[in-house]
């Protein structure tokens, strides 16, 4: 597609993919803030656009029609994102096929099931934390975030069990590769062996599922799929949408609000005397540390926002993470406040694609904040280990949140 910016459109030296914004991206917000919309040249020669303050990323995610998910054919970069193997997903399809495919698992996330889950966490956070002791150093990712993430989504909503789990495991790994990919080249082998075990297992299993009658969200998928509305491939991009976008979500969600628990000990100790705070400390975890940083969007047609003109067909960087931190919305917006009066973010998006798995990260993780505020009142952070941070192109989560138990 050609794309024809509007006269006196403004470029500047911005790359949302770089190493120093992933780095640090904090750094940029006040220039990306004070221009959004504004506009950059990216991969080679594409006129792009980002925006970036609160109302505008509401305005973008909010309008399917003008600004579309649908990843334009043959569109240089598109291939370092292209986790799902360039099948139809809920994330990049606008309807009707964003909602045939939404429809499919839209029931997995009823109340009746979400009660369900809740109860099954229970479970998981008090195995968990029973398992440290006074005086231990841990870290909130590996054995807080990520196993609590795996044995809530993997065992209990996907009804994975853990010997078939490492398969899901293996392929995501893979996504690192398509990182580096420059247009034209093919698919890494990794990448492409990965798909092909997963879509193998999801034939079998489903079937599985299929004949068992299962009650869970691969029966549910298994259906879709005995009805004809999903292919094969679709049922793996379907299992890849609901890895991709719960267990590392909830891992990182779940790691950052035990980091903060643990720098903020006066929180903690309101929360012990009122634990409907919890839900409060969750959703400016949210904010904060939106699990997303970016997604895209794709103009549709030549289109005002911020008085600026964003021409057909370029492709829309929407920065969520630096709209979080806007401070015409947040008062201090660095600062972690529970008290807030506007507590309304993005870290789940707006309009019709709003993440399906919200109401369960909402669930799930005010149970871990209060366990743990109430089970270890001397929580800190442990000055010995330094905390690291693990980007991608569209996200930045904690790989390492070293704490001390005490």
């Amino acid at each position: 597609m050609n794309i024809t910016p509007a006269p006196k459109t403004q470029f500047i030296d911005f790359d949302p993919f770089s190493e120093k914004f992933r780095a640090d991206p904090t750094e940029f917000h006040p220039q990306l803030l004070g221009r959004s919309p504004g506009f950059m040249i990216m991969e080679g020669d594409i006129p792009s656009a980002y925006v970036a303050t609160y109302e505008q990323c509401m305005e973008v995610l909010g309008n399917w029609e003008v600004f579309s998910s649908v990843k334009p054919p043959g569109l240089p970069g598109m291939q370092r994102v292209d986790f799902f193997n360039s099948q139809p997903v809920m994330n990049y399809s606008d309807p009707p096929q964003h909602d045939r495919l939404r429809r499919v698992v839209g029931t997995a996330f009823s109340p009746g099931r979400v009660r369900k889950l809740a109860e099954a966490a229970d479970r998981i956070v008090d195995d968990m934390l029973d398992r440290f002791s006074d005086g231990q150093a841990i870290d909130a990712v590996e054995q807080i975030g990520r196993p609590f993430a795996i044995k809530v989504l993997f065992d209990e909503f996907l009804g994975i069990p853990p010997q078939d789990q490492q398969i899901f495991f293996d392929f995501g790994a893979t996504f690192k590769l398509l990182d580096k990919l420059q247009p034209g080249d093919p698919k890494p082998a990794q990448y492409v062996e990965g798909w092909k075990r997963g879509e193998a297992y999801c034939r079998e299993a489903l079937a599985r599922a299929a004949r068992d009658k299962s009650d869970n969200v691969l029966g549910l998928i298994a259906a879709a799929s005995e009805s004809g509305t999903l292919s094969d491939a679709e049922m793996m991009a379907m299992m890849c949408v609901l890895f991709t976008g719960g267990v590392p979500t909830v891992s990182a969600m779940a790691s950052s609000a035990v980091h903060y628990l643990a720098h903020h000990p006066e929180i903690a100790t309101r929360i012990r005397q009122d634990e409907s705070l919890a839900r409060a400390f969750c959703e400016e975890t949210f904010r904060i540390d939106a699990p997303v940083t970016m997604v895209m969007r794709f103009c549709t047609r030549d289109v005002e926002v911020g008085g600026a003109t964003i021409a057909r067909g370029m492709p829309v960087y929407t920065m969520i993470s630096v709209a979080n931190r806007d401070p015409d919305v947040y008062e201090s917006p660095l600062a972690f406040d529970i008290d807030r009066k506007n507590m309304r973010h993005l870290a789940f998006g707006n309009g019709l694609h709003v993440c399906i798995g919200n109401a369960i990260t909402r669930m799930m993780l005010p149970k871990i904040v209060i366990q743990m505020a109430r089970r270890f009142p001397h929580l800190r952070p442990d000055s010995r280990a330094m905390g690291v941070w693990e980007t991608t192109p569209r996200s930045r989560h904690r790989a390492k949140a070293p704490l001390m138990i005490s």
